[in-house]
């Protein structure tokens, strides 16, 4: 059998780079204490769900 092709999923890499943004602003919230800012960014990530997470995991 020839080789798949690879299947581009440009929503799974958007919404995976998306929550690496946010769980990195949520990082420096939280290191400088903000707790507004990470309870904002906690309801963001959860609003991405597990679009983030790799397939296997």
């Amino acid at each position: 059998m020839p080789p798949q092709p690879f299947i581009h999923r440009p929503g799974y890499i958007e919404g995976g780079h998306q929550l690496e943004k946010l769980e990195f602003a949520l990082a420096i919230a939280i290191s400088r204490g903000d707790t507004s800012r990470a309870d904002q960014l906690r309801s963001q990530i959860d609003v991405l769900g597990d679009l983030g997470e790799e397939p296997g995991t």
